[in-house]
């Protein structure tokens, strides 16, 4: 890094990393900047006053005098008290809520208040459904030669792969917004090259700009105690985060039944744990809690969440089985390989986990398969039974090296270097 660092200012709409697992990658992407000697400059909307260690953070404050400010508020009441939705109405008509415009302008505004000048590169991040930090971007162009437009996820909703495609609120509206993204930034970011390709296909002009910058895992969160409900020194399967709708866990809960059901000696030796949100399963998750192996909990803190995945025997990832196709890349996989466990990816068989895994990696199958998910944890459960302990490791330096500030360094240095 020059003795005169460059200077980097990011938009996002959230660090706060209890939020959402966006704002958790979008925090430990801002940490992996600062830790590879950028000055680093956030602008963020969290409504509250926070700090990234080593990042200086601003926050760009609500606008309350303005009329989509007023109209927002004006909307929610009328729906509140009369039962009626209007959403879907003015979406369809403007694209955006009024409290969506009201957002993006403060984010503009806080925006002018920075000197072009005194920055080399701005890049906007994202989250969930949210992409108000690149449509504040787009309103300014003297920003545009310095700007990547990181895509955490497909956008808008309808280029969303099966089983997730529906047509949102304002997606004609909102296909355009991001006609001109494509069109406008000067760098495009991706964390996975599945989901690079799949843009690209809806957004051409992708094509040239893109860059893969995989999801960073953040190594400086604060130690914490394990949770009460979580025994150790035993086999452990973790899943932590939010088991979205498409995401079930039937066929892992069939096959984690059969495998007790075969091998009674691991009832008293094997755990299977489910931890965070799950609403679109209640019934399903209700229906196998006599199993007193399995054990389900609605959700922990965020350190607590990472030092289950460093304590946990097998670290579980769980993406949609009704489909041969996902782009995706879990957030949590970053933290998955920092961790150094065995990973137990239930991936459809073209998937950028399975991409980043390797075809030769072996504990890996489609979600819906029991049977398969079974004859792998019984694999990993002997294994981890006749495995000295401190040799229990996933082992995959090239992940881990992928997943690293230091490749994150190289490919935002090179379009630094491409723009000098």
């Amino acid at each position: 890094m020059d003795l005169d660092p460059k200077k980097i200012l990011v938009v996002t709409d959230s660090i706060n990393a209890e939020d959402s697992s966006g704002s958790k990658a979008n925090v430990a992407f801002i940490k992996s900047l600062v830790s590879s000697g950028y000055k680093v400059s956030v602008i963020h909307y969290t409504q509250r006053e926070s700090q990234v260690m080593g990042a200086s953070c601003f926050l760009a404050e609500q606008r309350r005098t303005n009329i989509f400010y007023i109209l927002g508020g004006i909307q929610r009441t009328a729906q509140r008290n009369l039962d009626v939705d209007w959403s879907v109405f003015l979406e369809n008509s403007f694209g955006f809520s009024f409290t969506f415009f009201n957002d993006t302008k403060s984010l503009v505004k806080k925006i002018k208040s920075f000197n072009v000048r005194n920055f080399d590169l701005v890049i906007t991040l994202s989250k969930g459904e949210s992409f108000r930090p690149h449509y504040a971007l787009v309103q300014l162009p003297e920003w545009h030669e310095k700007w990547l437009a990181y895509v955490h996820d497909p956008y808008p909703f309808q280029h969303y792969p099966k089983p997730y495609t529906f047509v949102p609120k304002g997606a004609k509206q909102k296909d355009h917004f991001f006609q001109k993204v494509a069109s406008q930034c000067r760098y495009a970011g991706f964390p996975s090259r599945l989901l690079a390709e799949h843009m690209i296909g809806f957004y051409p002009l992708f094509n040239e700009k893109s860059v893969i910058i995989p999801h960073q895992y953040d190594n400086e969160i604060t130690e914490v105690s394990l949770p009460s409900f979580f025994k150790e020194n035993v086999f452990n399967i973790l899943h932590t985060g939010n088991l979205i709708g498409g995401r079930s866990p039937q066929g892992l809960l069939e096959g984690f039944q059969l495998f007790l059901d075969t091998h009674q000696e691991a009832r008293g030796n094997a755990n299977l744990y489910l931890v965070g949100p799950s609403s679109n399963y209640k019934q399903l998750i209700r229906s196998f809690a006599s199993i007193a192996q399995f054990i389900y909990h609605p959700g922990v803190s965020y350190a607590e969440s990472l030092a289950l995945q460093q304590a946990a025997t097998v670290n579980l990832i769980i993406e949609a089985s009704d489909t041969d196709f996902s782009p995706f890349l879990p957030a949590k996989m970053a933290h998955n390989v920092f961790c150094d466990k065995p990973i137990l990816a239930l991936s459809p068989k073209q998937s950028e986990v399975r991409r980043l895994l390797g075809d030769e990696y072996l504990w890996q199958t489609e979600a819906d398969d029991s049977e398969q998910i079974a004859k792998i944890i019984s694999e990993l459960y002997f294994k981890w039974k006749n495995t000295k302990v401190n040799s229990w490791r996933l082992d995959r330096p090239d992940l881990q090296a992928y997943f690293s500030s230091e490749y994150l360094n190289k490919q935002i240095q090179s379009l630094l270097d491409a723009s000098a």
